[in-house]
């Protein structure tokens, strides 16, 4: 049985990995706060060990790192994504603070065989100016110290779009496969941004490949199809997924996100994706059919 540590364990990314890791045999410890909405993972938490700290605070992350001993961890705790968060100092002692005392305490665990952090495509920006970014990219090179000077088993997976079940509202596949099921009109923005989607069980599939593979110590590597496409393409994508007919309006004076998206395809094979055993097995269309299954079945948690 191995012992296992997932931060962030109430997000989007946090919970579909939460749900998958405990159908193994293994002891499954989650980090929520004590305001996490639990909605994604309410029906399954009586399966974790739940530990509801806030990581900004230094004794209570050593103590519960002290207590757990974690083998494998998943830091997936971040702020700043979406764009109701906006309080930089939030973003900033969550994604620098947050992560420096995990690195911290993990230091004294002489049983970790690595921690997956996870990075942004956000942090490929040439002129990061926002908040969000800055802190991602002082993420990175904070668990490259600790990879280089501390010897820490560290992998870091810099993702790109992630969707499927479990996203949140405000997020554009999302809000399109509610808009569709519910047959109401979406406001969108910047039609002609161009993105790498990558369905989620392709992302949880890197995420556990990452924390076995013993080859990759102190990398960064991308996560996502290599495939650009833009958003009016997946409107209307998605559109052929429903006999509904989407009732668009376009927007394009106003980003859809509040800070300045890079391109993201273009950095792709910069990285070393290759490094990693794993491809990503979901195309878009079949990602956007399973996406679409499981809204349709599960509408009820959304209640905007």
């Amino acid at each position: 049985m191995v012992k296992i540590l997932i931060t962030g364990a109430a997000g989007f990314i946090g919970a579909n990995l939460t749900r998958k890791l405990i159908q193994n045999e293994n002891e499954v410890n989650i980090i929520i706060k004590e305001t996490s909405d639990l909605w994604r993972i309410s029906d399954v938490i009586s399966n974790c060990n739940v530990h509801k700290i806030d990581l900004k605070k230094t004794e209570d992350v050593r103590n519960t790192i002290k207590k757990i001993n974690p083998e494998l961890v998943y830091h997936c705790a971040g702020h700043g994504i979406y764009r109701t968060q906006k309080d930089s100092t939030e973003i900033f002692s969550t994604n620098i603070l947050g992560t420096f005392n995990l690195l911290d305490a993990l230091n004294e665990n002489n049983d970790l065989r690595r921690l997956v952090n996870l990075g942004s495509f956000f942090e490929y920006s040439t002129n990061p100016i926002d908040p969000y970014t800055i802190s991602k990219i002082i993420q990175t090179k904070l668990v490259e110290h600790f990879f280089k000077e501390k010897k820490l088993p560290i992998t870091t997976l810099r993702l790109f779009t992630p969707y499927g079940k479990f996203d949140s509202p405000g997020r554009l596949i999302c809000d399109l496969m509610i808009a569709l099921i519910r047959n109401k009109p979406l406001e969108i923005f910047s039609r002609y941004t161009k993105r790498d989607f990558i369905h989620i069980d392709d992302v949880i599939a890197a995420l556990e490949v990452a924390s076995q593979q013993p080859d990759i110590d102190g990398e960064i590597i991308d996560i996502g199809t290599g495939n650009e496409i833009s958003v009016e393409e997946i409107v209307n994508l998605s559109n052929q997924l429903s006999d509904n007919d989407l009732i668009i309006n376009w927007n394009d004076k106003k980003q859809h996100t509040i800070y300045y998206e890079p391109d993201q395809t273009i950095f792709l094979s910069r990285q070393n994706i290759q490094k990693l055993n794993w491809k990503p097995s979901t195309s878009l269309e079949v990602g956007l059919q399973k996406a679409m299954e499981w809204y349709k079945q599960n509408i009820n948690l959304y209640k905007i």
